[in-house]
């Protein structure tokens, strides 16, 4: 039963408390409020704390604190037990479990003689009889006499008048009266007051209509000041449905010119007019935080001038000491204090319109009013917008903190120039596609003008911190032992009275660049170091050049020489990906380790076969898987640049393979004209292959990789690193001589390939042809194998056909070159070798001096040497 009604008080107090019913009023909601709350107190039955687990935990901090060689804070924890476990209650577990929850790292923070402080203070001395002596002596005689104890009689009149005589002792405070008569609380007044109050409501005197009512100067200074703050007056007339303020005609100065009056009383109105249209819009409240912010911080200057204009009415009310009472001076100290209010005022309707479209407008126009103020030496106006733009400024600084301390946004922030467009995109890309900056209709960045330099290192930082949440580092980049550099008026601006010599935007950019650098830096230099350590980018990078761009010209010319002899072999499954991918892991894994060797994958396309092209060999592509967060650095289209290079330099080693395989033989006739010119073509197209390939290798791959290892080094975070690989992927592309503008001489280039293999398919024509008519004058048959340079010369009834009877393996003989004679066929791809080789060295000039690469120039006078000498 105690229980019971213990729970219906409680119930009944917070009822009370908190929804405020009362029982005698409203009963039916009474009883129903405590019906509910009694149902849940007594549907929650709590375990009580387990004692054990509370010394269990004592304990340990007793034996943690030795170990820590904390000895004295664990004497003082076990002598505070002890002593508590003479005090025996109920509730002391209860009490030590919420100690223990509520300490904080007790190690760390305690320290023992700060427990001095929790001593109970000494009980005083008791008090003794020589003390009290010493400070109160006997020195009355009287009290050593004896006392009359008999009945008063007659006798003792004498004594009793003498008794009476004394001085009566004063009352005590128990003998003391608290009431008291309420008409002695009652001032009474002065019997002129009321007439002295009548007398200054001028504006009750009644007049005629074509009268003026003379006020006096004072009068007229109590009705400005009332206007002033924004209170209805009777010398100025408010039009609230116009906005509009004018004077009353009724009223004039008999002591002043009604012109002179009127034109000071309207410099009072024009000060007002703006100071008024102020009020009147911080009434207009506003749902967006940056609005918000601004409205308060007006209101707040708007407090600061009421209390100005107070600080005058009380001069003019109770003057100490007294002051002369006029218009002309009180103009002059409103015009100082005003000034600075009307032109914040002047920048709020001007911004009125497009404050809601753009909720940051005022923090540009602040700033561009603070810069002019500066240029223009106004102090006061410099000072004050400065502060109403730092108090407005720390509220947009919020969401930038949130992003570049947690990576994360608000929700529906519309103001922030930072947003999330895709929430579920690949961690591979990550940097590049999950956040982008918000842009208006003109593809402007939709943020104040003057954080737009500093936007692109905010984004980069919040990404950063993202970045490293997903790759596990939760928490790291964000703390920073040193506080967070201020953005007020004093540590931007200096606190000097005076304005500052260097421009405001330059001060503010200065500040504003400490301040996001003692975000940005701990962040990507975190993530630097581990994509860099951990990651391993630069050990990628090698990988990349070693299997596209032939590093090791050695693996890579293994490379292609196995893959030539699949080629050659006239087989259908040359280029089965599965057998060609073995075939490319065993010959890089060599020179790379197992794990980086197994994420090589070798693709092929199925294309119809060009027999006279080095074209097939674009069908054949190597791919290097890529850890995610490589891949926000080497993008997917740097796959197909890297693509590029990797299957021009198959085709030179393509040229140079069938020329080496084409080499006459000890017993040839060189004063024949045909082998002349053979001879002359192989020489010609070597020189040609072997002077493209080094170009590729040792002059356009190597100085492009070297300045990109260079920039890398130095790139400060992900966004600086993609872009030195996106730089050094389209000079690698523009270099190699594959850039779109380029694409006719890449093509003659690729022309004068293709005539090496017509060469050596001709040089395979004229000696199996020579084999065969060796072989018929021998009378051997003719299905026998004809043993020529190149291992792909066979029976034509032995070449395997695809299904569109297009003969399988390279080089064939093509038609043109069966029908010519070797004479004409070396001739006419001497002629075609002669005019492409002119017009890829002219176009390399031409595109050269444009301002291009100065390398192609440099090639086109190693091509054009061989051209020279044979001219």
């Amino acid at each position: 039963m105690a229980q019971n009604a213990k729970i219906s008080a409680l119930s009944d107090e917070l009822i009370h408390s908190i929804i405020g019913f009362d029982a005698a009023t409203n009963r039916q909601a009474y009883r129903h409020a405590k019906e509910i709350a009694s149902r849940g107190l007594r549907g929650h039955q709590y375990g009580r704390t387990n004692q054990f687990d509370i010394t269990s935990n004592l304990t340990g901090l007793d034996e943690k604190f030795r170990v820590k060689n904390r000895d004295d804070l664990a004497d003082a924890l076990q002598a505070r037990i002890q002593k508590l476990q003479g005090l025996t209650s109920r509730f002391t577990p209860d009490y030590l479990s919420l100690l223990l929850q509520l300490s904080d790292r007790p190690l760390e923070n305690t320290r023992v003689e700060a427990l001095e402080l929790l001593q109970p203070p000494s009980p005083p001395p008791l008090l003794t009889w020589d003390e009290i002596l010493e400070d109160d002596p006997y020195s009355d005689e009287d009290i050593w006499k004896d006392i009359d104890y008999a009945v008063d009689s007659s006798g003792d009149e004498r004594t009793s008048q003498k008794r009476g005589k004394a001085k009566s002792s004063p009352p005590t405070s128990v003998d003391e009266d608290k009431t008291y008569d309420p008409k002695d609380c009652i001032v009474p007044p002065e019997p002129d007051l009321v007439q002295i109050l009548e007398a200054a409501q001028y504006w009750s005197v009644v007049r005629d209509n074509d009268a003026n009512t003379d006020i006096t100067e004072l009068q007229a200074v109590r009705e400005t000041l009332s206007m002033l703050a924004g209170l209805p007056t009777s010398l100025y007339h408010l039009d609230t449905q116009q906005n509009h303020i004018r004077i009353n005609p009724r009223y004039a100065l008999s002591h002043a010119m009604s012109a002179t009056v009127d034109d000071l009383l309207s410099r009072f109105v024009a000060i007002a007019k703006d100071i008024y249209r102020l009020r009147q819009w911080t009434k207009r409240s506003s749902t967006l935080p940056l609005v918000q912010s601004f409205e308060a911080a007006v209101r707040t200057r708007l407090v600061a001038f009421d209390c100005a204009l107070a600080r005058l009415q009380q001069q003019y009310l109770t003057p100490s000491p007294p002051i002369v009472v006029s218009l002309l001076r009180l103009h002059t100290d409103i015009q100082f204090f005003s000034t600075p209010l009307r032109r914040l005022a002047q920048l709020v309707m001007s911004i009125e319109p497009e404050i809601l479209l753009n909720p940051f407008s005022h923090l540009e126009a602040l700033f561009e009013t603070i810069t002019l103020a500066q240029l223009t030496l106004e102090t006061t106006v410099f000072q004050y917008l400065s502060s109403v733009f730092f108090d407005c400024l720390q509220t947009y600084l919020k969401p930038i903190r949130k992003w570049m301390e947690e990576g994360e946004l608000g929700a529906n922030d519309d103001t922030f120039f930072v947003f999330q467009s895709d929430s579920r995109s690949d961690a591979n890309s990550l940097w590049h596609d999950r956040y982008v900056l918000r842009r208006d209709a003109h593809n402007d960045l939709r943020s104040p003008s003057f954080l737009q330099p500093a936007a692109k290192k905010i984004f980069n930082t919040g990404k950063s911190i993202v970045f490293l949440k997903e790759l596990g580092f939760q928490g790291v980049g964000t703390k920073n032992n040193h506080p967070e550099p201020r953005l007020t008026h004093a540590t931007v601006c200096g606190i000097s009275d005076e304005v500052p010599l260097s421009p405001f935007p330059e001060l503010f950019n200065i500040a504003f660049d400490n301040w996001i650098q003692s975000k940005y830096s701990q962040a990507s230099t975190v993530l630097r170091r581990h994509l860099i350590e951990n990651s391993g980018l630069m050990r990628t990078l090698d990988i990349l050049e070693m299997v596209y761009l032939g590093k090791n010209g050695a693996v890579f010319e293994d490379f292609a020489n196995a893959l030539f002899e699949r080629m050659d072999g006239g087989r259908r499954g040359w280029n089965d990906r599965y057998v060609l991918t073995e075939l490319t892991r065993g010959i890089f894994g060599t020179v790379m380790v197992n794990s980086d060797a197994e994420k090589i994958v070798t693709r092929t396309w199925k294309v119809k076969n060009k027999n006279q092209s080095v074209e097939p060999l674009a069908t054949v592509s190597l791919d290097f898987a890529l850890s995610w967060p490589i891949q926000n650095i080497i993008q997917r289209s740097s796959s197909v640049v890297y693509q590029q290079v990797s299957s021009f330099l198959l085709q030179t080693y393509r040229v140079k393979y069938l020329l080496q395989r084409t080499r006459p033989s000890r017993t040839a006739d060189f004063r024949d004209q045909t082998a002349q010119l053979s001879h002359k073509l192989r020489h010609r197209l070597t020189w040609f292959a072997d002077t493209l390939r080094s170009y590729l290798t040792e002059t356009a791959i190597f100085f492009s990789t070297q300045d990109m290892i260079a920039a890398m080094e130095k790139a400060e975070d992900i966004d600086n690193m993609a872009h030195v690989h996106l730089t050094y992927i389209a000079r690698l592309q523009e270099r190699a001589i594959l850039s779109t503008d380029v694409n006719l001489i890449h093509k003659a280039i690729v022309e004068i390939l293709d005539l090496g293999v017509q060469f050596a398919q001709a040089v395979a024509g004229k000696e199996s042809s020579n084999a065969i008519r060796g072989a018929t004058d021998k009378r051997i048959s003719t299905r026998q194998r004809i043993v020529a340079p190149i291992p792909v010369v066979a029976e034509l009834s032995e070449v395997e056909t695809d299904s569109d009877g297009e003969r399988i393996g390279l080089p064939s003989v093509p038609e043109s070159i069966e029908q010519q004679s070797p004479m004409a066929s070396f001739q006419s791809i001497d002629a075609e070798f002669a005019r492409l080789l002119h017009f890829v060295t002219a176009g390399l000039r031409s595109v050269g001096r444009v301002g291009a690469e100065p390398m192609w120039e440099q090639l086109a006078e190693r091509l054009e040497w061989e051209g020279k000498r044979d001219r």
